[in-house]
């Protein structure tokens, strides 16, 4: 009987020292501000960007894992931040998707033949794109780098 008594005293205690000490309504805010985090909060000023157009022709190489150094070449079409085309390699060719966000981030799949696309990440530096792949659904597995110049 002593032990829940002084149990209780201290849950008590406790809350009253978290409610006065603004302990609950902290909680409150992490769990509103948790639900939606997409959803612009009260105080936001990032400043709305339009990604950098990088429409045209690139070209450079390819240095993939298993098939080795190679000439690669891109044609983007772009619409917003979002990026269609065709690419051509000493290894293949196809279609291109992706996206581009205004910090100069690509994100593109190449599709090689059914399921099967190349994923890659690039980063727009002025006229150059470097980045990394890998194969998605594919039968075998690859994986790699690009580095590309605006012509």
């Amino acid at each position: 009987m002593i032990t829940g008594v002084l149990l209780a005293t201290f849950a008590m205690g406790r809350v009253a020292s978290l409610a006065a000490h603004r302990g609950f309504s902290g909680s409150v805010a992490c769990a509103q501000s948790w639900d939606d985090l997409s959803a612009p909060q009260a105080g936001d000023s990032e400043p709305q960007t339009t990604p950098p157009n990088i429409a045209g022709t690139w070209a450079g190489t390819v240095n993939d894992h298993k098939l080795g150094s190679g000439a690669l070449s891109f044609s983007i079409t772009q619409n917003g931040s979002k990026l269609n085309g065709t690419y051509s390699s000493d290894f293949g060719g196809g279609k291109l998707k992706g996206k581009i966000k205004a910090n100069g981030s690509i994100a593109a799949a190449l599709k090689i033949r059914g399921s099967c696309v190349l994923a890659a990440h690039g980063m727009l530096a002025g006229n150059e794109i470097m980045g990394v792949y890998h194969a998605a659904g594919c039968p075998r597995s690859t994986h790699g780098t690009f580095d590309v110049f605006f012509q």
